[in-house]
């Protein structure tokens, strides 16, 4: 399982693992190995972003019957403040609860634009933290 080291806000350090990245490795090197077969490696940002986008995507379609109270919760917080701040908060629920549960506090919100903004901002995360992580390499 991917690990990562966070501060919490008292200067702490605590240990958070991060299904999405290994799963995401996973996808990573099976598309590493076709892309060197097909020597493109001018296409490998797009086309690994594009994967991760289609990663995030099936996450979502994960049916999510009556979401619990705290997700109703979330939601109804996050849709009094600003669209700019919307997405901050969202990419905050990934860091402090799941991705899994951010994506379904997003749907809460009933806003198609703003959730495609959410998925563009987490692929670009995502993208730099493979990369970072060395799982990606250029």
């Amino acid at each position: 399982m991917a690990e990562e080291t966070f501060q919490i806000s008292r200067g702490e350090s605590e240990k958070r693992e991060y299904p999405e990245i290994q799963e995401l490795k996973s996808r990573i090197e099976k598309l590493e190995s076709q892309l060197e077969k097909e020597k493109i490696p001018e296409e490998k940002e797009r086309i690994v972003k594009q994967e991760i986008k289609s990663y995030l995507q099936e996450l979502q379609k994960i049916p999510s019957f009556t979401p619990p109270s705290n997700t109703q919760d979330e939601a109804k917080e996050i849709s009094q403040f600003e669209p700019s701040q919307q997405i901050g908060a969202l990419i905050s629920l990934v860091f402090e609860k799941s991705l899994v549960e951010a994506i379904s506090v997003a749907r809460q919100l009933n806003n198609p634009a703003l959730l495609d903004e959410f998925h563009d901002t987490l692929v670009d995360y995502y993208y730099w933290r493979l990369i970072e992580k060395k799982i990606l390499k250029f």
